[in-house]
C-alpha cells in the first residue's frame, strides 16, 4: 500500500470514528455502536488487523460497552488490544493495555484475575530503563489503589513506596506522579491508623495536586476531608475549616461531582463550625449536606437520617422547637419504609418528636409519639422516653403522674447510666420542685 493510499484510509477511518463519537455524545448509543463497528471493520480491512487504528477503535468500543454495562464484550475487546500490542512487542504499550484489562476485571468483581493482570504488567517493566519507569509508576499506583480498595492497605503501602523509589530513579523527578503516590500512600497509612505519617504525606501532596493548574478530583476531595477530620480531632479547628473548604471545592468541581462525599464533608464541616460557636454557618452546612444526600439517597437511608439528626440537635439546642418538629416528622415518616430496620433509631425519632411537641405544648401529639416510642424497647429500657413522659405531665400540671414517671425514669438512669448522669440530675431537681409543690 502506498503512502498516499494509507493516508487516505486513515482520514476515512478518523471521519468514521468522529461520526461515532458524535452519536455517543448525543446519547444515541446504538447508532454509535454501529459506527464504531464500521470504523473497526474499515481499519481491519484497509490498515491491518494489528494497526494503531484498530487499537483505537477497540478502545472506543470498550468504553461504549462499559457505558452500556456490557462487561463480557468490554473485557473481550480490551484483551484484544493487549494482543495487538503484544504483536508489536512494545513493553510500555502492552503494560498500558494490561492496566485497562485489570481495571475492567476489578470493576467486574474478579479480584484474583485483576491482581494477576496487575502483577503481569509490573513484571514486564525493567526499572533500569527510563521509558519503562514512565509506565511503571502509574501501574504501581493503580495496583496499590486496587489493593487499598480491597482492604489490603499494608500491601498497598509497599507498592506506593516502590513507586516513589522509581520516581527517584527517573532522570527528571516526576513531581505530580510522586504527589499522586504520596496522596494514596497517605490514605493507606491513615487506614492503618498511622495518622501522623499519613497526614504529613497528605499535607505535602495536596497543595501540588490542587494547584489551580490541576483538575479537581474525587480523590483530592476525599483526602482533604480525612485531613480535616484529623485536624478537628486534634482541636486544630481553623486548619480543619480550611481542609473542609478545599474538600468541598474539589468534590463539587471535579468532572463528576460526588454528592455522597459532599454530604459527609459538609456534615463534618458543620460539626467543626459548632465547636467554634458558629451555629448559623453550621446550620447552612448541614442543610446543604442534606440536599446533596437527598440527591442520591432515599429519606430512610442512614446518611440522610444522620444529617437530619445533627440538624435536629442544633435546632433543639437553639430551642427552635417548631423547626425541629418539621425535621423529626420527616424522620419518623422515613421509618415506615419497608427497608428501614433499626428499632433503636425508630424509638429515638419518636421520642425526640414527642419531646419537642412537649415544649410546643402539643400534648396529645406528644403523648401519642412518646407512647409509640415505648413500643420499641431499648437496652436502657426506654428511660429517656419515660423521662419525657414525666416532663409532659409536669408541664400539663399533673403532679402525681409526673412524679410517678420521673421516679421510674430515675431508677432506670441509675441502673443503666449511673446516678450522676446529667439527665438523672435533671430528674432529681424536677422531683424536688414537684414535691415542694
Amino acid at each position: 500500500m502506498g503512502e498516499s493510499e494509507r493516508t487516505s484510509h486513515q482520514a476515512e477511518f478518523k471521519e468514521r470514528l468522529r461520526t461515532a463519537d458524535r452519536y455517543r455524545t448525543a446519547d444515541e448509543f446504538e447508532h454509535a455502536r454501529a459506527e464504531y463497528l464500521q470504523a473497526l471493520a474499515y481499519a481491519e480491512t484497509h490498515l491491518g488487523e494489528d494497526s494503531p487504528e484498530v487499537d483505537r477503535a477497540c478502545l472506543a468500543l470498550a468504553s461504549l460497552h462499559s457505558t452500556l454495562n456490557e462487561p463480557a464484550e468490554e473485557l473481550a475487546i480490551l484483551e484484544r488490544r493487549v494482543r495487538i500490542r503484544q504483536a508489536k512487542g512494545e513493553v510500555t504499550e502492552i503494560v498500558d493495555a494490561l492496566q485497562d484489562v485489570a481495571q475492567c476485571l476489578a470493576e467486574q468483581a474478579k479480584p484474583a484475575e485483576a491482581e494477576r493482570t496487575y502483577r503481569e504488567a509490573v513484571a514486564l517493566c525493567d526499572e533500569s530503563q527510563e521509558e519503562h519507569r514512565t509506565i511503571l509508576r502509574p501501574t504501581l499506583l493503580y495496583f496499590g489503589n486496587f489493593l487499598l480498595h480491597d482492604d489490603r492497605a499494608a500491601e498497598a503501602v509497599d507498592l506506593y513506596e516502590e513507586g516513589l523509589r522509581v520516581c527517584k530513579l527517573s532522570s527528571s523527578y516526576p513531581v505530580y506522579s510522586a504527589a499522586r503516590l504520596m496522596l494514596h500512600l497517605g490514605e493507606a497509612l491513615l487506614s492503618l491508623k498511622r495518622l501522623e505519617e499519613g497526614c504529613a504525606l497528605l499535607e505535602e501532596a495536596l497543595p501540588l495536586l490542587t494547584h489551580r493548574s490541576q483538575r479537581a478530583t474525587v480523590a483530592t476531595g476525599k483526602m482533604y476531608y480525612l485531613l480535616g477530620n484529623h485536624y478537628q480531632e486534634q482541636g486544630r479547628l481553623t486548619e480543619a475549616e480550611h481542609a473542609y473548604a478545599q474538600a468541598t471545592l474539589q468534590s463539587s468541581t471535579c468532572a463528576k461531582p460526588n454528592f455522597h462525599n459532599l454530604a459527609y464533608i459538609l456534615q463534618a464541616w458543620g460539626g467543626n463550625d459548632l465547636k467554634q460557636g458558629r451555629v448559623a454557618r453550621a446550620e447552612r452546612h448541614l442543610r446543604r449536606g442534606l440536599q446533596y444526600a437527598l440527591r442520591i439517597h432515599a429519606p430512610h437511608q442512614a446518611d440522610v437520617l444522620s444529617l437530619r439528626h445533627d440538624l435536629v440537635n442544633l435546632l433543639i439546642t437553639a430551642k427552635r422547637y417548631a423547626e425541629a418538629e418539621l425535621v423529626l416528622t420527616e424522620m419518623v415518616a422515613a421509618t415506615a419504609h419497608p427497608d428501614f430496620n433499626d428499632p433503636a433509631a425508630r424509638e429515638r425519632f419518636y421520642n425526640n418528636l414527642g419531646f419537642v411537641q412537649v415544649h410546643l405544648e402539643e400534648f396529645p401529639k406528644a403523648e401519642l409519639n412518646l407512647r409509640e416510642a415505648l413500643r420499641h424497647p431499648t437496652k436502657d429500657e426506654n428511660c429517656y422516653v419515660i423521662k419525657n413522659l414525666g416532663l409532659m405531665y409536669q408541664k400539663m400540671g399533673y403532679t402525681a403522674e409526673a412524679i410517678r414517671e420521673y421516679g421510674r425514669a430515675l431508677a432506670l438512669f441509675g441502673k443503666h447510666h449511673g446516678p450522676d448522669h446529667a439527665v438523672a440530675r435533671f430528674i432529681r431537681d424536677a422531683l424536688a420542685e414537684l414535691r415542694q409543690g
